[in-house]
């Protein structure tokens, strides 16, 4: 001990070199020492990768930075500098660990809600998918809060004054704040309500889509031109929500005209055809189905077919009613008649 108390006292012509010698030396200590931890915890991903390995992976970068950082408090208070400068640097220092110490708990936790997430896809409920999100975030706004309360503290800070003069001006920042705050009281209407969860085809407003993440002030919805549309939650509350996953079967309309030339027990047979080709297919809810010759058109006699279709998987909806639109052709084909098209007869009178 006093070998070292002679190093770092020794200062030729009032030159600490002994202090700044130490510094050097600790600031290249800190830099190897980075290098060392982070390798150290990417070096099981090469092997086996699960949850601790990517965690491990994650913690690198911001536990090599907590090396650095830790290592240059240290240096700096061996160079003991003179005035204000060494109290800044240090405050400077101390700041960075913070905020570092944060960014390791934040990075914990995304890992944590990640594993989670996993775990909550291989269940039947929904509801665990978008508690999930909410939760990472409202844990990382503490974490920061107790972090930064925390930090203050230590620097002598009177947090509990600080806090009582918030409270004198809290009214001012509500005010300015109230879009947010709305925002995070319709999460929790929504949450509390669920009109929808993650997953589900809704339509809100003119925006219809599929709900990606439900946040603290806004919903995320996938439309199907792939694009992301975030609608803050206040607007989605006062809004009329249209859950279409919730629907047990899809509505299908088949409008078909036949030339003017069929004759009326024709026409009874292609209706009688239709209903009997509704009724014999099993993706078809027979209840409430309709098929009747509505209208005489231009050109054109109309028959109007309204029926359900047992799915709500878009792309089997689209199979099945392809399969109905063949069925149809070869009736009206079987029965003699033909598919009309828009067309105009011109009389000549002499």
């Amino acid at each position: 001990m006093h070998f070292i108390q002679q190093i770092v006292e020794y200062s030729p012509g009032s030159i600490p070199l002994g202090r700044i010698g130490l510094f050097l030396l600790g600031v290249i200590g800190s830099l190897i020492l980075r290098k060392i931890v982070s390798s150290v915890l990417k070096k099981p991903l090469s092997r086996k990768q699960n949850f601790f390995t990517v965690l491990l992976e994650g913690l690198a970068g911001p536990a090599a930075f907590l090396a650095v950082f830790t290592g240059l408090y240290f240096s700096v208070l061996i160079l003991a500098l003179k005035g204000s400068v060494n109290l800044v640097a240090l405050n400077i220092i101390q700041i960075l660990l913070t905020f570092t110490a944060i960014r390791i708990l934040f990075v914990v936790i995304n890992d944590v809600a990640l594993q989670m997430a996993g775990l909550a896809g291989e269940t039947e409920s929904r509801l665990d998918d978008q508690l999930i999100p909410v939760l990472r975030k409202l844990t990382k706004v503490v974490i920061a809060a107790v972090g930064i309360v925390f930090f203050m503290q230590l620097k002598g800070y009177p947090v509990t004054g600080i806090i009582t003069g918030l409270g004198i001006g809290g009214l001012a920042f509500a005010f300015a704040a109230q879009d947010s705050i709305a925002g995070v009281f319709a999460s929790i209407a929504l949450f509390f309500d669920r009109p929808f969860m993650v997953g589900d085809f809704v339509q809100v407003g003119s925006v219809s889509g599929t709900i990606e993440e439900v946040g603290l002030r806004s919903t995320r919805i996938r439309t199907l031109a792939q694009t992301l549309v975030t609608i803050p939650n206040k607007e989605i509350v006062d809004s009329t929500i249209d859950n279409l996953s919730k629907r047990p079967m899809r509505r299908c309309e088949i409008s078909l005209g036949v030339t003017y030339d069929t004759t009326a027990e024709q026409m009874r047979q292609l209706i009688t055809s239709l209903r009997r080709m509704l009724e014999e297919d099993d993706m078809v809810e027979c209840e409430g189905s309709n098929v009747h010759f509505t209208t005489f058109g231009d050109s054109s006699l109309n028959v109007e077919m309204i029926f359900f279709i047992k799915t709500v998987d878009y792309s089997i909806f689209l199979q099945s009613r392809q399969e109905l639109n063949l069925k149809i052709m070869l009736i009206v084909e079987e029965l003699g008649m033909s598919f009309a098209f828009p067309s105009t007869t011109v009389y000549l009178e002499k």
